[in-house]
């Protein structure tokens, strides 16, 4: 049985909802982010229903499916988790990407924690692949969106080059939305990468990924 076979089954189990975190610790896996993933692509299929139950992001089975209803939600969701270019929806699309490229996830940091360090570690037979990861803001009255992704950008940035410090051989990887303005904000950064040796990972709106 497939991860997101365990996951769905386990769902459909539990008609009051279960986090997240309650399945990550039901099933026992140590990778949150990959059951947030796994989950929030449940969801895009029409399988669970992902509603706030007490202040909590709940998934639920949907009605009609697996003979189990649903918990009526208290209200709906409306938080940035919603947003395909919120960082932790381009981390998820990026560990995705990777266990298609034939990676074994290491590590995922929790974005809604904001837990510090690498964003994704990776490993494949080619060695250790350390990802950055960030999403696009949605501004704010006294910082517009662009402004604020071009400090986001600089974050990230610092990240490769502080990474690349740490060790000369692993593979080291930025992922960003595909907007215009991390584009160019990338084209202007172009001569840095033959020297800290990094790819850029473009994700988009779809949750597909391209590498460059």
């Amino acid at each position: 049985m497939t991860l997101r076979e365990r996951i769905l089954e386990h769902i459909r189990s539990h008609p009051e909802g279960l986090t997240d975190s309650q399945i990550s610790h039901d099933i026992g896996i140590r990778h949150h982010p990959q059951v947030n993933s796994r989950c929030n692509g449940l969801k895009a299929e029409g399988l669970i229903e992902r509603n706030v139950v007490n202040g909590r992001i709940h998934n639920l089975p949907v009605a009609g499916l697996g003979g189990v209803p649903p918990v009526p939600p208290q209200v709906a969701i409306d938080s940035a988790a919603n947003d395909w270019f919120w960082e932790g929806n381009v981390q998820n699309a990026v560990v995705t990407y990777l266990e298609g490229q034939g990676y074994t996830i290491i590590s995922c940091a929790d974005c809604a924690l904001r837990q510090r360090g690498r964003d994704i570690e990776a490993q494949s037979g080619a060695g250790s692949l350390w990802v950055t990861a960030k999403g696009y803001p949605s501004g704010t009255a006294k910082t517009h969106a662009s402004t604020q992704a071009g400090h986001w950008f600089k974050q990230g940035l610092f990240d490769i080059i502080a990474w690349r410090g740490e060790d000369a051989d692993a593979r080291l990887a930025f992922a960003l939305p595909d907007y215009p303005r991390y584009r160019k904000l990338a084209q202007k950064v172009a001569w840095l990468i033959p020297a800290a040796r990094f790819s850029f990972i473009w994700v988009q709106q779809d949750g597909t990924c391209r590498s460059n």
